[in-house]
């Protein structure tokens, strides 16, 4: 039952991406890398920021009003794609990828939270009988590693008394290590390296420590054989062709807030940078 459960879950993670992809939206920066020193006293940052912090705060609430897009109608939507839009030319980071797998200081080294997508790959989950969501997260903390991390746990739960929920608390944790490359100023591509799943909790009780944790390797593609997969010479790197779906695009960075546009099968996601992972209780 539990490799049965493994390939299950491994097969929900990678079409589920949860935070690989199209082509972004164009933005425009507030300014660039080449004139990085004079963009402190730039004339109308300190507007773009206020606009931006007043844009943010309204997305951010119609994000909880529709429970991160899994209850989201088509205005809903709406509403939420025209904010991202208002939102994303005021970005303040020029080069998300920068410095992304060498340097402590790249800015997208962060674990962030999903508060918002209109992924299909992902909002479906919701529709589970079974297993409701909990936390979604992107854990860049460790880059070039890349950890889409999902819980889940019993939807009979959410029909309990907080009281009663509290100490029948059970929950699941799957896990789908990528590994991260730039592909450009504000795309990253992604190889998918490793599907894992542990129990978090039992019962109102932290799982212990013996119980197994079963994993997966996903099979990796030589270069040559990803050369005729994707379609191209041998003097490209078949990991960032065009043709090559695996990655997502940055349409809005800054210390709290992340936007990415992922691929096939499209979509867009909205995350809060964290501090740590949800604990098991």
């Amino acid at each position: 039952m539990a490799t049965r459960r493994l390939v299950w879950l491994a097969a929900l993670a990678t079409s589920a991406h949860a935070f690989v992809a199209t082509r972004a939206r164009p933005r425009t920066p507030l300014f660039s890398s080449e004139d990085d020193d004079a963009a402190p006293d730039a004339p109308g940052i300190e507007c773009s920021a206020d606009d931006a912090g007043e844009v943010k705060a309204r997305l951010f609430a119609a994000c909880a009003a529709c429970d991160r897009g899994f209850a989201a109608s088509p205005a809903d939507r709406a509403a939420v794609e025209a904010l991202l839009d208002e939102l994303s030319p005021l970005s303040p980071v020029a080069e998300p990828t920068r410095g992304l797998g060498v340097d402590d200081d790249a800015p997208l080294r962060k674990c962030w939270r999903l508060i918002y997508t209109s992924a299909s790959d992902v909002s479906t989950l919701a529709a589970n009988p079974l297993a409701a969501l909990g936390g979604i997260y992107q854990d860049a903390r460790e880059l070039p590693l890349v950890v889409n991390v999902i819980d889940t746990f019993p939807r009979a739960l959410a029909n309990l008394p907080p009281a009663v929920g509290a100490g029948l608390a059970t929950s699941t944790r799957l896990r789908v290590q990528t590994r991260a490359r730039p592909r450009s100023a504000t795309r990253v591509g992604l190889s998918f390296e490793r599907v894992a799943v542990e129990q978090l909790a039992l019962f109102g009780q932290a799982a212990p420590d013996w119980l197994p944790k079963p994993a997966v390797d996903l099979p990796q593609l030589g270069l040559d054989l990803q050369r005729r997969v994707f379609g191209v010479g041998e003097d490209t790197d078949p990991r960032d062709a065009e043709s090559n779906p695996a990655f997502f695009d940055v349409e809005y960075l800054d210390e709290e807030l992340l936007v990415i546009r992922q691929g096939s099968p499209g979509g867009v996601f909205a995350a809060v940078a964290v501090d740590e992972l949800a604990g098991a209780l």
